[in-house]
C-alpha cells in the first residue's frame, strides 16, 4: 500500500510538472508555458471589454451623459460638426444649436441647426453661413423625459471668399467689405432703382470680358449699371479699385460704370477711386453724381461721359485714353446743363481732351495735354467759360463747333505747343484768345504730361502762370497736388 500511495502521488506530480517552469527536463515545457500564457492573456482582455461596455451604458440616474464636440471644420459659408456617441440606454436625440454670440443656449438667441434620434449619427453640416464670420456651437444630448445635457462650446470663424462673385440684379442695400475683396463681376451687375451699393475703402472690384447676361451698353461686356445708388469713397491711401478680370488686362476688357437715371440723385459718389481697362470709365445718364479724387486710365474710348448729367468733375486725373480711336475724348458731355471741370489732369488721349458736343460746361483750372485732337471742343456759348488752364502739347489748342466768332473768346488761359510736338500745331480754331491769355512755357518744376502722377506740376518761380489767373490765382492747377488720389 505505502508503494502503491507513492506512485499515485509522484505520476500526479508527474502530470503537473509539465507546466512547472522550473522544469526543464520537460521536452513539452516550452509548448505549455506558450498556451498557458494565452490563455491568460485572452482571459484579461475579455473582462476588461466587458468591464468598458459596461461602463459606457452605467451612469448615475436622472442625469444625462453630455457629449463632446470634437470637430468643427469651417468652409467659406458652411461648418462640419461632429462629435462623440451618447450611450445612455434612455439616450433620445441630439439638437445641435448655433450663435453668432458665446455661451450658446436653447433660447431664442441661438439657432437649432440640427437634430437626430439616432445614436450613431453624430455628424452634421451647417450651410448659410457668411465668410469671414465667426460662430460658436453646442451639442445637447436629451433624454426620453425630456432631460438634456450640452457638450463643450467650440468657437470657429468661416475664411474669407477668395472671390465673390456677383452676377445680375442687387435687389437690396449691400455693402462690399474690403474682407469680401476681389468681388468678381461675371456678368451685369444692376443696382436696382431705391437700392444702395455701398463700396468700402480698399476694394478691388474685378470686371470679366464676357458678359453672362448680354445686356446693357456693352452688351460683350460686363458692366455695374446704377439705377439706385452707388456709394464707391475710397481714401489716399486704400482707393476702390475698378479694373479688369482678364489674367492679360487690355483697354477696353469690360465695358463701364454705368448711372441710368439713378434714383440716388446727388447721393451718387464716387471718390479716391481708381478705374481701368474699361471701354468707358464711367457713363453718366440723366443721373446727378459727384466725381472727385478719380484716376481713370487704359480705356478704350472714354474717360467719362455726361449725357444729361450736371456732374461734377473735380481733382481727377484721366490719361491714356482712346488706344488710338480719333474720336475718343477724355471727358464727352451731351446736352448737360453747365457741367463743372475743375482741377483736373486730363492727358495723352488718341482723340480730344474735353468734347461739348451740345449744352455748356464750365471748364476751369485744369492741365489738358497730350491729345491728338483738340484738347477743347465745344460750342460758341461754352467758350468764355475755359477759364484759367494750362492747355499743352495737343494738335489744336480750343475749336469752336459753331461759326467762328471774335465775340466770344476764352480767356486766362496758356495755349502753349512745345515745337516739336506737331509742326501743325493750332493754337485756336473758329475763335480767338482772350486779352489775359498767354501763349508761354509753363515752367513746371518736372512735369510729365502722359502720366502726370508721375510728374511735380509746382510752378516755377518764373513761370508765366503764377498770380495771372482769374482773381490773383495760378492758371492751371489751383494746387497740384489736389488731384487723383495724390490729394
Amino acid at each position: 500500500m505505502p508503494e502503491t500511495k507513492t506512485k499515485n502521488s509522484l505520476q500526479r506530480i508527474n502530470y503537473f510538472n509539465g507546466f512547472n517552469f522550473y522544469n526543464s527536463s520537460n521536452p513539452d515545457s516550452a509548448i505549455k508555458k506558450v498556451v498557458l500564457t494565452l490563455f491568460i492573456m485572452l482571459t484579461t482582455l475579455t473582462f476588461l471589454n466587458i468591464s468598458c461596455v459596461s461602463s459606457k451604458s452605467s451612469k448615475v440616474d436622472g442625469i444625462i451623459t453630455p457629449v463632446n464636440l470634437a470637430r468643427v471644420v469651417m468652409a467659406k459659408n458652411s461648418a462640419e460638426l461632429e462629435w462623440t456617441i451618447n450611450y445612455d440606454s434612455d439616450f433620445s436625440e441630439y439638437r445641435v444649436y448655433r450663435s453668432t454670440l458665446p455661451n450658446v443656449a436653447i433660447s431664442s438667441s441661438s439657432k437649432m441647426i440640427f437634430n437626430a434620434s439616432q445614436r450613431y449619427k453624430v455628424t452634421c453640416t451647417d450651410s448659410g453661413l457668411e465668410p469671414g464670420a465667426k460662430y460658436y456651437y453646442k451639442v445637447f444630448s436629451f433624454n426620453d423625459k425630456n432631460e438634456y445635457a450640452a457638450s463643450n462650446e467650440v468657437c470657429r470663424e468661416t475664411p474669407l471668399s477668395a472671390n465673390m462673385e456677383f452676377n445680375g440684379d442687387l435687389s437690396s442695400n449691400t455693402t462690399w467689405t474690403a474682407a469680401m475683396s476681389p468681388i468678381v463681376i461675371k456678368g451685369d451687375v444692376t443696382v436696382k432703382s431705391g437700392v444702395t451699393l455701398t463700396i468700402d475703402p480698399g476694394v478691388t472690384v474685378k470686371l470679366s470680358a464676357h458678359d453672362l447676361q448680354c445686356g446693357g451698353r456693352y452688351s460683350q461686356k460686363t458692366e455695374l449699371i446704377i439705377k439706385g445708388t452707388l456709394k464707391a469713397e475710397g481714401g489716399v491711401l486704400n482707393p476702390i479699385l475698378f479694373i479688369s478680370n482678364e489674367r492679360y488686362n487690355t483697354p477696353g476688357d469690360w465695358g463701364a460704370i454705368c448711372f441710368e437715371n439713378a434714383s440716388g440723385g446727388s447721393n451718387n459718389s464716387m471718390k479716391y477711386c481708381k478705374i481701368m481697362h474699361a471701354s468707358t470709365g464711367i457713363y453718366l445718364k440723366s443721373t446727378q453724381a459727384t466725381l472727385e479724387n478719380l484716376q481713370i486710365s487704359h480705356t478704350g474710348a472714354y474717360g467719362i461721359i455726361c449725357e444729361s448729367s450736371p456732374a461734377p468733375i473735380r481733382y481727377c486725373q484721366i490719361n491714356d485714353i482712346g488706344q488710338d480711336l480719333t474720336d475718343a475724348a477724355i471727358i464727352y458731355s451731351k446736352n448737360t446743363p453747365n457741367p463743372h471741370i475743375y482741377n483736373c489732369a486730363l492727358s495723352f488721349c488718341s482723340g480730344n481732351g474735353v468734347f461739348i458736343e451740345t449744352g455748356m460746361a464750365v471748364i476751369d483750372h485744369n492741365l489738358i495735354s497730350e491729345c491728338s485732337g483738340a484738347a477743347v471742343v465745344c460750342q460758341p456759348d461754352s467758350l468764355d467759360m475755359i477759364v484759367n488752364n494750362a492747355i499743352i502739347n495737343n494738335r489744336i489748342g480750343i475749336k469752336n463747333l459753331g461759326a467762328a466768332t471774335s465775340e466770344i473768346k476764352p480767356n486766362f488761359n496758356n495755349v502753349y505747343n512745345m515745337p516739336e510736338y506737331s509742326a501743325s500745331a493750332t493754337f485756336y480754331s473758329g475763335c480767338g484768345a482772350g486779352t489775359d491769355s498767354i501763349s508761354l512755357h509753363p515752367k513746371y518744376v518736372a512735369p510729365n504730361f502722359s502720366a502726370p502722377e508721375l510728374g511735380d506740376f509746382t510752378l516755377e518761380s518764373i513761370s508765366p502762370m503764377k498770380g495771372t489767373a482769374q482773381s490773383g490765382h495760378d492758371i492751371g492747377f489751383d494746387n497740384p497736388l489736389k488731384y487723383g488720389i495724390k490729394y
